[in-house]
């Protein structure tokens, strides 16, 4: 059961930093959201995301 849970973070956080690294896709004006061009709030959504999946990376490192 572990292990299906390390492999599974893992390919979280992988597809975390692919989303990240594809900056030329969502560098963008439009569309807006709350007069937010795509680039802001693309960033501003994935934040808190990042920082769950990488929270559990650092509790599964730890043990």
């Amino acid at each position: 059961m572990a292990g299906k849970f390390y492999v599974i973070v893992g390919i979280l956080a992988l597809l975390f930093i692919i989303l990240y690294s594809l900056l030329p896709f969502y560098s963008k004006n439009d569309p807006t959201l709350l007069g937010l061009p795509l680039f802001y709030w693309y960033q501003i959504i994935l934040m808190p995301i990042g920082a769950l999946v990488f929270y559990a990376v650092v509790m599964i490192i730890r043990d």
